[in-house]
């Protein structure tokens, strides 16, 4: 039996051949309070299939990783939990001002809530011109 260390966890590998690997395990909760219908519409990624949230973290995660947030959206007493995936990274010193953290797809199992952001969002004008990639 070889041990073989990668990314700070311990892989064992028998004379069978590797073991099946377990997902990386969540880094706990992530919280993202949006008060004000302008925070809300910063951090929503309508362009993400089902919709996705960033949420600033000096955290490192990896792509495809699951997290769990708990959504506190705008004058609602009641903090909603969601999953999603890591879908995107904005590394530690961004440029142009970008605060660090990571984009994630919000699951299939709360499509709903997706559906309530862009009811919040609907109309919403934030005074700024858009900008083509």
């Amino acid at each position: 039996m070889a041990i073989i260390l990668s990314n700070s966890e311990m892989n064992v590998e028998s004379v069978a051949g590797p073991m099946p690997t377990r997902p990386r395990m969540s880094h706990g909760i992530l919280t993202l309070v949006l008060p004000e219908k302008q925070q809300l519409y910063d951090a929503y990624m309508p362009f993400v299939k089902g919709g996705g949230l960033f949420i600033a973290t000096n955290r490192d995660f990896h792509l495809g990783e699951e997290v769990f947030a708990l959504l506190q959206l705008m004058d609602e007493t009641d903090k909603t939990p969601i999953t999603g995936k890591v879908i995107w990274m904005t590394p530690k010193s961004p440029q142009n001002g970008k605060k660090q953290g990571v984009g994630i797809q919000i699951s299939n199992e709360d499509i709903n809530l997706s559906k309530k952001i862009e009811t919040y969002l609907a109309g919403f004008d934030n005074g700024q011109s858009t900008q083509t990639l």
